[in-house]
C-alpha cells in the first residue's frame, strides 16, 4: 500500500502519482499529514498500514511519525527538497528515502541562477524603465552606467551539491574565478576550474555569492550579519536553496545602507514574503516567489520519477534518485526484520 499525504498545491501530481500506480496494481490511499508549521504533530492512521509514504514540502515527516510506521519501507519526495522529513531518524530505522533530485530540476534552478547572477551585474529591468520613462537615461560614462561585466570576477558558491556543481558547470566558460565551500565537496571529487575555500574566504573574495544549501542546523542563519560584513560593497547575493539560511533582517539593513550591492531572493523564511517586509521596498533586491527554476520540463518529469521511486522500492531496490544511500545497510536490515526478501539475498 503507498500512501499519498494531500497537498493543494500539488493536487494534479499527486492525482498523476495516484493513477499511474492504481494501473500498475498497488494500493493507494490518500490521507492528511500533519502541516510543516504544526507544533503537535501526529501519526496518520494510513502510514500505519503503509509499505511506502510520498510526503511533500508542505507535510511534516516526524521521527514518532516513522516509527509509527511499522511497515514502511521508504519515503518519496516529488521535489528534490526533503527539509519537512527527520532524516536522521529516517538514516537510523533504516528507511529509504527518494526524492526528485532529476537533472530537469537542478539544472533548471542552475540556469535560473545564472540568469539571477547577469542579472545583478547588468539590471535589464533599469534599462527597460529608462525606455518606458521611468528612469533617465544615465550618461555615457563609467560612473553613471550601471552594468557590469561577469567576465573576469569572482563567483563563490556555498553549497556544492547538485545545484552548485551544475551552476559552475555553466559558468566554466565565462572567465570567471569559481571558489566553493562545502565540507562535502571532496566526498564527490572537485572539478578543476573550482577552488575550495573556507566560508569567511569566500565571502569576503567574491563579487557574487550563491547560496545553495541544503537546510541543516549548520546552515541555518549561515549568512548573517557578521557574514555579510564580510562582503565587497559592490558584492551582490543569491539565493536560491532555503530562506531560513538568511538573516532577512540583518540582509535588509545591509541593503538600505548599501554596503553591499544588491541581492536575488527565490526563497524567503516565510512563503509567500510578507506584504510589509522591508525587503519588498529596496530597490537593490530582485524577488521571486520559490519558482524561478520551475520550467515546463520539470513538470512533465516530476510524476513519473516520482512513481518510479516508489515501483523501485516497492520492488526492494534503491531509488533511482536516493537521497540517503548511506543508509542502504541499514535499510536491507530493515526489508530483513520485515520478512521482505531483498536482492541478492541480503547485503552485497
Amino acid at each position: 500500500m503507498v500512501f499519498l499525504a494531500n497537498d493543494e498545491v500539488l493536487s494534479e501530481i499527486l492525482h498523476e502519482v495516484g493513477q499511474r500506480l492504481t494501473e500498475s496494481g498497488f494500493q493507494i490511499v490518500y490521507g492528511d499529514a500533519p502541516p510543516r508549521e504544526c507544533d503537535a504533530p501526529w501519526v496518520p492512521p494510513e502510514l500505519e498500514r503503509a509499505d511506502v509514504a510520498m510526503f511533500t514540502m508542505r507535510s511534516q515527516c516526524t521521527e514518532a511519525m516513522l516509527r509509527g510506521a511499522t511497515r514502511l519501507r521508504g519515503i518519496v519526495y516529488p521535489t528534490i527538497g526533503t527539509d519537512s522529513l527527520d532524516l536522521e531518524a529516517a538514516d537510523a530505522l533504516g528507511i529509504i528515502v527518494g526524492h526528485g533530485a532529476m537533472p530537469e530540476n537542478f539544472i533548471g534552478i542552475a540556469e535560473a541562477t545564472v540568469m539571477l547572477i547577469l542579472m545583478q551585474l547588468y539590471d535589464p529591468l533599469a534599462s527597460s524603465n529608462v525606455l518606458h520613462g521611468r528612469r533617465m537615461r544615465p550618461r555615457p560614462d563609467a560612473n553613471s552606467v550601471w552594468a557590469r561585466l561577469l567576465c573576469g570576477r569572482t563567483v563563490g558558491i556555498v553549497g556544492f551539491g547538485r545545484i552548485g556543481r551544475a551552476v559552475a558547470d555553466r559558468l566554466a566558460h565565462w572567465h570567471v574565478r569559481l571558489l566553493a565551500c562545502d565540507p562535502h565537496a571532496l566526498d564527490l571529487g572537485r572539478p578543476s576550474d573550482v577552488t575550495l575555500v573556507d566560508f569567511d574566504t569566500l565571502m569576503g573574495a567574491s563579487d557574487v555569492v550563491v547560496i545553495s544549501v541544503a537546510l541543516t542546523p549548520q546552515t541555518r542563519d549561515i549568512v548573517d550579519a557578521r557574514a555579510l560584513s564580510l562582503m565587497k560593497p559592490e558584492s551582490h547575493l543569491i539565493n536560491i536553496s532555503r530562506g531560513e539560511a538568511v538573516d532577512e533582517q540583518a540582509l535588509a539593513v545591509a541593503l538600505r545602507e548599501h554596503r553591499i550591492g544588491g541581492a536575488a531572493l527565490d526563497v524567503t523564511r516565510v512563503e509567500p514574503l510578507p506584504l510589509d517586509s522591508e525587503l519588498r521596498t529596496l530597490d537593490n533586491c530582485f524577488l521571486t516567489p520559490h519558482m524561478i527554476g520551475q520550467t515546463k520540463d520539470v513538470f512533465r518529469v516530476i510524476a513519473p520519477t516520482a512513481v518510479e521511486n516508489i515501483v523501485r522500492i516497492l520492488g526492494n531496490e534503491i531509488p533511482r534518485y536516493c537521497k540517503n544511500p548511506q543508509a542502504r545497510v541499514k535499510w536491507i536490515e530493515r526489508l530483513q526484520m520485515l520478512g521482505i526478501s531483498t536482492p541478492n539475498g541480503g547485503i552485497e
